[in-house]
This record gives structure tokens, sequence and C-alpha cells, in this order.
């Protein structure tokens, strides 16, 4: 009989063993959802979004593009590259890890892009420092790094501006002016403050302009996708009036020059 009671205490300490494994190693189903929004504007971008999971999965799917909105369900634990990319868009790469969990969860993940139009500035890069012409490291990797982006975009073309907007901005001044003005039938001299707006010498900038211009071109000239797509030119203006008469950071532009939707014909 003990031995009955003994085999019959076992079987049920196995039978609770073996549950609790089950429970502790069940996956749950999570539903990841969020809207993809452009970067530039704040608006919903209808665009492909490839999920790539640590257990090997691989698929596609489609954010809405009215409401930018999108959903998909996972397992929970899973780690998820997420790649979204689009004729418009610029390919962005994305990591997320799902919480591990035994109960059903919505997670919420939005996600913003780089929507291209033409005549869009889609990089701003600090490369010189001020009244200098001597390229950052830092800079040459970013503009190296384009040759990605050209690789993903085949039907997007570069504008390249290299500027002096970090060190010759017009400025705004106060002058004094001499008024002659009427007063009871008399001619009156008055002395006015006056605003005006002062433009920095123009052979300075095209000086400095030219200089890093031949610095971006050989940098550019380097990169293997950019012939025929990668443009580079001097900009010969001062840069616009900003607060308290402060330069900008940057000082050069990657502008959108061409964009074609290669679906069309």
């Amino acid at each position: 009989m003990r031995a009955l009671i003994l085999i019959l205490g076992l079987f049920l300490l196995f039978t609770l063993y073996l549950s609790a494994q089950f429970i502790t190693n069940s996956t749950v189903q999570l539903i990841l959802k969020g809207k993809v929004t452009d970067e530039y504007s704040g608006k919903p971008v209808g665009a492909t979004i490839e999920f790539r999971t640590n257990t090997g999965k691989k698929f596609k799917i489609k954010s809405d593009s009215l409401s930018g909105e999108y959903q998909q369900v996972f397992q929970s634990g899973e780690k998820l590259e997420v790649i979204i990319y689009g004729w418009d868009l610029i390919r962005q790469n994305f990591v997320v890890n799902l919480p591990d969990t035994n109960k059903y969860a919505e997670i919420e993940q939005n996600f913003i892009v780089k929507q291209l139009r033409e005549g869009l500035i889609a990089y701003r890069f600090d490369c010189f420092g001020t009244e200098s012409s001597e390229l950052s490291e830092s800079c040459k990797e970013n503009l190296l790094s384009l040759d990605e982006v050209l690789r993903f975009n085949r039907n997007v073309k570069f504008e390249i501006q290299v500027t002096t907007y970090d060190t010759y901005i017009k400025t705004e001044k106060v002058r004094k002016v001499e008024k002659v003005v009427a007063e009871r039938k008399k001619k009156k001299k008055i002395i006015e403050e006056e605003k005006y707006i002062e433009e920095p010498p123009i052979e300075k900038i095209k000086q400095l302009a030219e200089n890093r211009y031949q610095k971006i071109l050989k940098v550019v000239e380097e990169i293997p996708r950019g012939k025929g797509r990668l443009s580079v030119v001097p900009i010969f203006t001062s840069g616009e009036l900003t607060p308290n008469n402060i330069p900008i950071p940057y000082d050069i532009f990657v502008v959108v020059k061409e964009l074609k939707n290669i679906l069309e014909k």
C-alpha cells in the first residue's frame, strides 16, 4: 500500500513538473502595432515593412498609405530586425525586442523614416570648423555612407551643396541716420537709429567655398555609386539671418536633385 502511495505521489509530482515546464516554455502571441511617419513633415507614410525574426522567419507587410498604421502578430520574446523602405523612402533598419511574457499584450512601436521629394534637404553635415577648409574625419564617413543610400535608392540623385554658412551670414546692425522733419512750420534735424542688413565680403565667401568644394569633391570621387548620381556645387552666398546673429553649425547640405518612381512607366 505504501509503495502504491509512493508511486502515485511521484507520478503527481512529475505531472506538476511537466505542467510547470509547459507553462514556462509556452509562447504567447503579441500584437506589434504602430505608425510609420515622415521625419520632415510628420505625415503618415505608406511603406513596405520587412520583418526578420531571430527564429529565421522573414516576411513583408505594408503600412496604410492614409494613416501610416500597421500591425502584425508575433510570439513573445522574439527579437525583430525591421527594415522599412519604398521607392521614395531612404531604406532604414530598426531593432525591436518583444517582451518575454505569458500574457497577451499589444505593443506599440512607431517608426520615423525619411520620405524624399525633389528639393528636399535630406542631410545636413558639419564638415568644417569656422573659417576653415580642413575636412573632419566624421564628415568624411558621413559622405562615404551615402554609397549605401544610393545602393538601395537607385532612383534618386543628390546635389551636395558646399557653403560657408557656418562662417559668413547676413547680420542685422543699427546705424544712426540724420533726418529732417517739419515741426510747427519749421524744419528740424533729428538723429534716429535705423536697422539694416550687412552682407559679409563676397571675396572671402568665394575663397572659402572654393577651398571647401575641392575637399568635398575628392571625397565624393571615392564613392563607388556616386558617379552620375552625386554632384557637388559651391554656393557663393552668405547664410540667412539667425537669432542673435549666430551662424548655423552646418556647412554641407545634401539636396534631392532628382527622384523618379521606377515602378511607373
